[in-house]
């Protein structure tokens, strides 16, 4: 049986099995067999085991909120951190974060950085095994500079993370353990609550340890993407204000072609799937925008730039950063417009909601 924790505002952790939450007592111990289920498996026949093969955005919860899933197996531990241990726990989930990884995968990072260093960059001992994740220089994880720098072994470990075959479905122990492959290939288990409290203080204001079970909360992230080839939402945790087709003066057509969301300036923008860029610049009232030819034959467009990272030709699949949204062209605040078409030109527009569905996504 999965569990979850929730972090109130003040800071007070709560175990929640169905709709009963209690204080969270963390007690020490550790796993003492490979005894785990599948991540998202139950032991009640007829239900189906959560197998999502695509990396997941993070799940938006009720009020923007992005969950921060945990399926705990095992006798979990508990430690007082030191400052120096929870800047390393930051880093590592900020880079999580710039790589457009969900949060599970920083759980996973920062329990397994727990379980080889205690979160501290280790730069003395077996000259084989340094860092925060212990990475050896001799199995090509880079030079001892390389791994003792917190951001570079961050970055080694995520690209292998990434590689590894349903790691956002697998337990913990076992996805950690298909990167690092310890003698103690068990160990890792018993950090997961610690470090998912870790990566919620670092993650944003708005993230929270799952209310529901950690299998939901895994399977609420992969429904961010879409089980039909990977297709995302164009910004994180954000919603539609201006509908599709809204009539007003501020449009030369006399409506609006796309919809809106509502973001500040400087937030990153993903392609909501695989295509390629066939428009990159400036677009007259859009400003400066983005148009995909996605490989379903339809267009999608990103307007009001205030920065575009790709160029024309480029090909990008979901997920991939795009851009950030400005203010720029016909606007009066900064926002995310977007479109869906059936062709590259303005004009023939054809509703943004619907669209995104189509692909299983929920918005």
């Amino acid at each position: 049986m999965s569990t979850a924790i929730r972090v109130a505002a003040g800071g007070i952790a709560a175990m929640c099995a169905g709709a009963l939450c209690l204080p969270l007592m963390l007690g020490a111990g550790g796993p003492t067999e490979p005894a785990w289920e599948d991540a998202c498996t139950t032991s009640t026949p007829g239900m189906q085991q959560v197998a999502n093969e695509q990396q997941a955005t993070p799940a938006a919860a009720p009020g923007g909120q992005v969950t921060v899933p945990l399926n705990p197996q095992g006798k979990q531990q508990s430690v007082d951190w030191t400052p120096e241990q929870e800047r390393n726990a930051s880093t590592i989930t900020n880079v999580a974060r710039s790589r457009g990884l969900p949060p599970r995968a920083a759980v996973i990072g920062v329990a397994t950085a727990i379980q080889e260093s205690m979160l501290k960059n280790i730069r003395h001992g077996d000259r084989d095994s340094q860092g925060l994740f212990q990475q050896r220089p001799s199995q090509g994880w880079g030079t001892v500079a390389q791994v003792t720098d917190p951001i570079y072994a961050s970055n080694s470990f995520f690209k292998r993370l990434a590689n590894v075959d349903k790691w956002q479905t697998k337990p913990l122990t076992k996805a950690a353990q298909n990167v690092q492959r310890s003698g103690l290939p068990y160990a890792y288990a018993k950090w997961e609550k610690a470090a998912g409290e870790l990566v919620v203080k670092s993650w944003g204001k708005k993230a929270v340890l799952s209310t529901t079970s950690g299998c939901d909360a895994v399977e609420n992230a992969a429904n961010a993407t879409n089980a039909k080839g990977g297709w995302a939402l164009p910004v994180e945790n954000s919603r539609v204000t201006t509908p599709y087709r809204a009539g007003g003066g501020m449009w030369s057509s006399g409506y609006h072609t796309g919809i809106d969301f509502p973001v500040p300036t400087g937030t990153r923008l993903q392609a909501v799937g695989t295509g390629t860029v066939v428009e990159a610049g400036w677009g007259g009232a859009y400003g400066n925008n983005v148009v995909i030819k996605m490989s379903d034959g339809k267009y999608t467009q990103y307007a009001h730039l205030s920065k575009i990272t790709v160029s024309k030709g480029q090909t990008v699949t979901a997920r991939q950063q795009i851009g950030l949204s400005g203010a720029t062209g016909n606007v009066s605040g900064p926002h995310l417009h977007f479109e869906a078409r059936t062709g590259p030109a303005y004009g023939s527009d054809m509703d943004p909601v619907a669209y995104l569905r189509s692909h299983g996504l929920s918005l």
